[in-house]
């Protein structure tokens, strides 16, 4: 498949956007080179969703890939339950917990009503 938009910040937005509407997800988090800072013109983009789901894991990221589709762009998505990071927090050399550890936060749930606030936030999750 051909890529034919480059990863910029308004298409992160526009990922992000789309992400939230579909799964309204507890965060999401920019990992790789674009988490980094130091994407390069094959990057692709490389998120951590974490929601609540009963799927397997294989299966969780369907509606996202199904949310993005249109924008065509190389991406990677895990998606992990609250549960599984909380889990995961006490193997601190797992990929999961370094994710979580050194990634940007792109999107958090926030207050009492989880109303989306937080799009963009810098930070860890």
């Amino acid at each position: 498949m051909r890529w034919v938009r480059q990863v910029d910040e308004d298409v992160i937005q526009e990922v992000v956007r789309r992400i939230v509407d579909a799964v309204d997800p507890e965060s999401i988090i920019l990992f790789g080179s674009h988490g980094r800072g130091t994407p390069h013109r094959q990057s692709d983009l490389d998120l951590l969703v974490v929601m609540e789901s009963r799927l397997p894991r294989y299966k969780r990221a369907i509606p996202i890939y199904r949310a993005l589709a249109g924008l065509l762009i190389p991406k990677d998505i895990l998606v992990y339950t609250p549960d599984e990071i909380e889990a995961w927090s006490e193997v601190p050399e797992a990929f999961v917990t370094t994710v979580v550890r050194e990634g940007k936060c792109l999107y958090e749930k926030t207050g009492e009503g989880r109303s989306g606030a937080g799009m963009a936030r810098e930070g860890q999750a």
